[in-house]
């Protein structure tokens, strides 16, 4: 039943690789663009017509009068009607659940725009801005398909991943496995992997022993051995071994399923600046509503009826949300556009929010502070290969070279690195030992070996002597045998992203806690004391160290890449994954290392610092000015053309000061950009 609630959701709201119908988001993405691509046709056209009637008006009353202007007024309709129906779909919900929201303080400045237009349109009085209303649902409508396209790019990502585990071969009482539905397995039943496939329920092995890949779902480096009694879970991979084993958990209710589920709820915690926002509007937008109602009355009883719109109109023009509609978004692109050029893609202005404030970055470790390649860091060679290493050295090459183990890779590199890839080594009988090893029979054209390398049960006294010489014992070791006797012992370990002592020392610098948060139960990684480590951790445990953080106002990055960092990506105020992540946690992330350069994170905290200080500048400008021009609005000294004019000069001005700002660091050196200028 679980099951079947989350694919209906699913399915709702994103489109299938089977379906041929588009899906509802990509529906009202088209539509966005729609609506901000006509509504700056009609912006254009309402200057052009708006400033000729007010330069060189026509008669009052007469013929043409009334064509220019009631094609404005049609046009202003149409929009408000057309376009802007998401934004009196959002007043609406707003005035339904009694909250103060952006959208009022958009509409009111809509209204008045058309109101005061409309007046003047009538009377023949003063100037007409028809094209504010434009203007005003262009804004809003970016706004909302940022917001939109994010939400489609998750969902989609995540009903993706989803249909790549909707099926698996159940056994049936005689022994054949069918491929079925996964939705169909009952707990208790027995499903079948083979060899590079992919587990697709959670359960306990009963048959079968190799080696499973859980890189993805709990940071573990290296694929693990599993055998008889051993639990899996939907997500892992068999790379070598032919399993079978019992469900435990059904479809929907495997952990997979939690981290999906948590992936697509909605983020609970709003940013820091948003949250200030949010707070601001409900006190701005009652008091811009009084004053333009207690300015319409007065007015009203002084001087009249057109006194009275014409005065109230301009307190909501005056305090019309565009300075900052405008300038913030530019800011924020700005600030986007520089993040780029340092080396990280964003798809929104959060993650400048959070860099800008954090006191505590988070680091997965697996694939984020170290690479998801092994490296060898030290060789063994049995006294009779060590006068023949660079023969040794081909053979191993020849055979890792057809695998793709990671193991297999840092071997297959290493020995590349000091004999070359040109080895003429013909190999067969090659097999695979699953969770041990794989072994063929090599040969150099003059001598055949029976060449094996893993994890072996081979000539004990030669590993035990090997292991004497190792300088340390920490690491993957790998044996490799010729014959049956110990040729060589290999110690691999992961390989550190280069980049990552800088950025911890940056970071330190910038006065932020770093931790890392890892699946794998037995860190090897060698970190400076400041950094604390957190190991053995599931999704969930991340996400709740993660919770905690938030709570602590720490504003916490978190940087992954793996499957089982996504629920953390979403916890997190800012969130930044790795290009060589997976798909879910790249779309679950508020930005994107390009090259996977964590250096550059540092120099990106600098820079969002500087912006949003330039951005609580703007704030307080805008609210002095606002206060000032509502207050000459209200007094009868601001003409809403007036109005609109100092609204339209301060959103310039506003923008100008959001887009200052260098990329150089605190102490004037130049931040160093992904693209090696400055």
């Amino acid at each position: 039943m679980m099951s079947d609630k989350i694919k209906l959701k699913a399915k709702a709201v994103v489109c299938r690789a089977d379906e041929e119908d588009c899906d509802e988001l990509d529906v009202k993405l088209s539509r966005s663009w729609l609506r901000i691509a006509l509504a700056g046709v009609f912006a254009g056209q309402g200057m052009i017509f708006s400033l000729a009637l007010n330069m060189t008006p026509p008669p009052f009353g007469s013929a043409p009068y009334w064509v220019l202007h009631g094609g404005l007024i049609f046009s202003s309709l149409a929009i408000m009607g057309v376009l802007g129906r998401p934004l009196w779909v959002a007043t609406l919900g707003m005035l339904r659940a009694r909250r103060l929201s952006i959208e009022g303080l958009f509409t009111l400045s809509l209204l008045g725009a058309f109101v005061g237009s409309l007046a003047g349109s009538v009377t023949g009085e003063g100037d007409v801005f028809y094209e504010i209303v434009s203007i005003v649902i262009a804004i809003y409508t970016f706004g909302r398909l940022l917001g939109e396209h994010s939400q489609h790019k998750m969902l989609t990502e995540a009903d993706r991943l989803r249909s790549t585990l909707d099926r698996a071969d159940l056994v049936d009482p005689s022994g054949r496995a069918v491929s079925v539905a996964v939705e169909t397995v009952k707990v208790g039943q027995r499903v079948r992997v083979g060899p590079g496939a992919a587990f697709t329920l959670d359960g306990r092995i009963v048959d079968g022993v190799g080696y499973v890949r859980e890189t993805a779902l709990t940071g573990e480096p290296l694929p693990l051995v599993r055998r008889a009694g051993e639990f899996v879970r939907a997500g892992t991979y068999s790379e070598d071994g032919l399993f079978e084993f019992e469900v435990t958990a059904v479809s929907g209710e495997r952990a997979i399923d939690r981290i999906l589920a948590a992936v697509e709820s909605p983020r609970g915690v709003p940013s820091e600046l948003q949250a200030q926002a949010d707070r601001l509007t409900q006190y701005f937008l009652p008091i811009v509503a009084g004053l333009s109602i207690a300015t319409a009355v007065l007015w009203g009883l002084l001087a009249g009826w057109q006194a009275a719109v014409f005065n109230s109109m301009a307190v909501l023009l005056v305090a019309c949300p565009c300075a900052l509609g405008l300038a913030t978004p530019v800011a924020i692109w700005n600030g986007l556009y520089r993040l780029s050029r340092l080396g990280i893609v964003s798809r929104d202005g959060r993650l400048i929010d959070a860099l800008s404030g954090t006191r505590h970055v988070f680091f997965d470790k697996t694939g984020t502070l170290s690479e998801t390649a092994m490296e060898v860091v030290e060789c063994f060679l049995a006294e009779p290969w060590r006068a023949r290493r660079e023969a040794l050295f081909q053979m191993i090459v020849s055979l890792e070279s057809r695998l793709s183990h990671p193991v297999a890779s840092g071997l297959q590199k290493y020995c590349a690195e000091v004999v070359g890839c040109n080895n003429g080594i013909e190999l067969s009988e090659l097999e695979h030992h699953a969770g041990l090893g794989v072994s063929a029979l090599a040969s150099d054209g003059q001598l055949s070996f029976k060449l094996e390398i893993g994890d072996f049960d081979r000539d004990a006294d030669g590993i035990r002597a090997a292991r004497q010489e190792l300088r340390s014992s920490a690491g993957k070791q790998i044996a490799v045998y010729c014959e049956g006797q110990l040729a060589g012992l290999f110690v691999l370990r992961e390989k550190v992203r280069k980049g990552l002592p800088s950025v911890l020392e940056s970071l330190q610098s910038l006065g932020i806690r770093c931790s890392v948060l890892t699946g794998d139960p037995h860190p090897q990684l060698e970190l400076p004391e400041h950094v604390n480590i957190h190991s053995g951790l599931t999704a969930e445990d991340k996400e709740r160290l993660l919770c905690a953080s938030t709570r602590a106002n720490e504003f916490p990055v978190f940087v992954g890449d793996g499957l089982n960092d996504a629920v953390g990506l979403r916890a997190a105020c800012g969130s930044i994954a790795m290009q060589g992540g997976v798909p879910l946690a790249r779309t679950a992330a508020s930005g994107q290392l390009i090259d996977d350069r964590l250096e550059v994170i540092g120099d990106a905290v600098r820079l969002c610092r500087g912006i949003r200080q330039r951005l609580r500048g703007n704030l307080k400008y805008a609210a002095a000015y606002n206060s000032f021009g509502m207050t000459l609005a209200a007094l009868g000294c601001l003409h809403p053309v007036a109005a609109a004019g100092i609204m339209l000069v301060s959103s310039f001005w506003v923008t100008i000061r959001a887009l200052r700002g260098g990329m150089n660091r605190p102490d004037g050196s130049s931040i160093v950009l992904a693209n090696g200028r400055d």
